[in-house]
């Protein structure tokens, strides 16, 4: 679903959420109380009201904590796993702050019932899911019912309208295209475009009330300059609002406005983490990887066994991989290969191009290891990996050694191997979730690049989500 109105919708949404933690919060007062009958510790409502911490406090620690990492700034298109992730996030947030106000406010004691924070972790979750479902449907309702569509006249040459007007032609029926709107001096029998000719600039003032035009989009450096400035002067004095469209011929990337020696600038910006995010990103790693690590234990030693007793050679592999910075690191895999197995005499026989060295039925793979490559069980001692920071959770994929140049980089791919070095590579990341193995390397270069240029919290939590189905479906691994 898109949205039109976002600070409406995000200050609406904010308001709705605040009512879901009252209605978890007290709901989880009373749970409480109900549970006396099963409890060590007997409650009343106004007992546990007394030892609660003060809502208010929470809900102004949660808003501040919220609006400091953007939670409330989310993309125009909203999808399922947008409020799923969002919903767990703030979840988990609000409980962590009601822990931790607690602690300062009441301290924890043989008093508060330790119980009240699960019920309270899993009322909040519902809450504010109902909550981000209402925030949904009232955005529906009102952009069906009292918000027209947004009508749009592209003004510059038709030669730079091409890409745009496909991208805006991909937008749902909110976008309503009028027509191009053309330098002076062309004629319509010039133009071939399905989009309408609506006229020229010197009629800029006619056109936008015959039209009813809500919005103009400027094409970057098709119109001269003495046109540009009576164009601007127009749309200056009809109030009208005006998009400048860059078509870089590039991928996007991340933007930022700044104003640099008085001039306003866009500024085309390097994807690198903050402190603040790299710092997220690595608890997150340490927490989920840890508790890996003790679920899968007693699988990773069954493994184990039935690699010891099915071929020669040591349960663990070890090989360098590539990783931050173009920095090796030693990596680790169950073993599914033969110890006598030569990289070198397959070379001829690489199914794949670039740094990809892939053979669908690699005579080296022994039968134990197939089954674990397909559903990936051979990668789980990379969640050690992970735990002593050499590798994240999600990322691009570490990439051998050998495959690469001596310094970690690639002189053929530079670009993408730059962007690479940005990041820890990654247990799992688009590679595993758009199609894994059966990609090619070109589409594994631009996932690679997307995935960093486009990083967030919820991004990696949807990958992470996105894995396991994937994983169990055995689709395009071996």
């Amino acid at each position: 679903m898109f949205i039109y109105h976002r600070r409406t919708y995000h200050l609406v949404q904010l308001l709705l959420d605040s009512v879901a933690l009252w209605l978890a919060w007290e709901c989880a007062i009373r749970v409480r109380v109900l549970l006396n009958v099963v409890m060590p510790a007997h409650l009343s409502i106004q007992g546990a009201t007394s030892w609660a911490p003060p809502l208010w406090l929470i809900l102004i620690l949660w808003a501040l904590v919220s609006i400091r990492f953007k939670l409330y700034r989310g993309p125009d298109e909203i999808r399922f796993w947008n409020c799923a992730i969002w919903t767990i996030e703030s979840a988990l947030l609000v409980t962590v702050i009601t822990v931790f106000v607690t602690f300062f406010s009441r301290q924890l004691g043989e008093s508060v019932s330790r119980t009240f924070f699960s019920i309270m972790l899993l009322l909040t979750f519902v809450m504010l899911g109902l909550g981000r479902l209402v925030g949904l449907a009232l955005a529906a309702a009102a952009q069906k019912r009292w918000l027209p569509p947004v009508r749009i006249a592209l003004l510059g040459d038709l030669r730079n309208a091409g890409r745009l007007v496909a991208r805006l032609g991909s937008q749902p029926a909110r976008f309503l295209i009028r027509g191009l709107i053309v330098p002076e001096g062309r004629t319509i029998s010039e133009l071939h475009h399905s989009v309408p000719i609506l006229g020229t600039t010197g009629q800029l003032a006619e056109l936008i009330n015959r039209e009813q035009i809500d919005r103009v989009i400027v094409l970057n450096a098709s119109l001269p300059d003495h046109e540009l400035e009576a164009c601007n002067e127009v749309l200056k004095r009809m109030g009208l609002a005006v998009s400048c469209a860059m078509d870089m011929g590039v991928d996007p990337v991340r933007m930022d406005i700044s104003t640099q020696y008085g001039v306003p600038c866009v500024e085309l910006i390097v994807p690198r983490f903050t402190r603040s995010q790299e710092l997220v990103k690595r608890i997150v790693d340490i927490v989920f990887a840890s508790l890996a690590l003790l679920f899968f234990a007693p699988v990773m030693l069954a493994i184990a066994i039935v690699i010891k007793l099915t071929s020669k050679g040591p349960v663990l592999h070890k090989a360098m991989r590539v990783g931050k910075g173009g920095r090796h690191f030693m990596f680790l895999k169950l073993r599914s290969m033969y110890v006598t197995g030569d990289h070198s005499q397959l070379l001829t026989v690489n199914e794949k191009t670039g740094h990809i060295f892939k053979l669908r039925h690699d005579p080296r793979v022994t039968p134990v290891g197939r089954f674990l490559r397909r559903y990936s069980l051979d990668e789980l001692p990379q969640l050690i990996n992970v735990v002593a920071g050499e590798m994240s959770l999600v990322g691009p994929r570490p990439l051998p050694a050998h495959d690469l140049d001596p310094d970690g980089m690639s002189r053929q791919f530079y670009a993408w191997a730059e962007g690479r070095s940005r990041v820890h590579p990654g247990l799992t990341g688009l590679w595993q979730t758009s199609g894994r193995s059966d990609l090619s390397f070109e589409d594994m270069m631009r996932l690679d690049l997307e995935y960093i240029s486009g990083w967030s919290l919820s991004l990696d939590f949807s990958i992470i989500l996105e894995t396991p189905l994937l994983v169990l479906k055995g689709a395009g691994a071996y």
